[in-house]
């Protein structure tokens, strides 16, 4: 093991030992109970299959409204079936196992060649069928789906996304306990409107 893979190696049991302390010093159910919430929050809000399901919509011309109905906002890139292949591409590099796995800086590009000679082949090949109107279009396509799918393969880099999530649910959970004193209002607040 050379100097830097130690030093990483240490930097990563401190933080992973901060975590166990941390962990242990909340008994009460309650804090159990706000990290659990905290967490599952977190983990809602950057769940991959929203990104896959985002870029989806986009690949279809559509746009999901705050109420949850879909508008068709631009012409759509792909057909039926070129959505369901692109789909499981997307679902299967997009997930919360990849993105919760350890990969290190040099299997991320080989994985990304790969995937991304396996992508160029087959809208090279299936174009036509995929009814993709514009052969400009194929470079558009096949670049939403890999920056997003290098992305997530980023956020596995070096347990990060792990690392991240236990240290921004133990953050919240120390930040509940401390409670603000009140503002005393100024010179304005005796003064009420309407």
């Amino acid at each position: 093991m050379n100097p830097e893979e130690y030093d990483m190696y240490r930097a990563q049991e401190a933080l992973q030992q901060q975590q166990i302390d941390a962990n242990s010093m909340y008994n009460a159910p309650m804090l159990q109970e706000q990290m659990h919430q905290s967490q599952s929050a977190l983990v809602k809000q950057t769940d991959p299959k929203k990104i896959v399901k985002e870029i989806m919509l986009r690949l279809q011309g559509k746009e999901e409204k705050q109420d949850g109905t879909c508008i068709q906002i631009a012409e759509p890139k792909l057909n039926k079936d070129g959505i369901d292949n692109i789909w499981f591409i997307l679902d299967s590099h997009i997930n919360q196992n990849v993105i919760l796995s350890h990969l290190n800086d040099k299997e991320i590009p080989k994985i990304m060649e790969s995937l991304q000679s396996d992508v160029v082949d087959d809208l090279t090949l299936n174009w036509k069928s995929y009814g993709i109107k514009k052969k400009t279009d194929l470079d558009t396509i096949n670049n939403s789906i890999l920056i997003n799918i290098f992305l997530a393969l980023k956020r596995a880099e070096g347990q990060n996304e792990k690392n991240w999530l236990g240290k921004v649910s133990i953050e919240n959970i120390s930040n509940v306990g401390r409670m603000n004193p009140p503002k005393k209002g100024g010179f304005w607040s005796n003064f009420r409107l309407g």
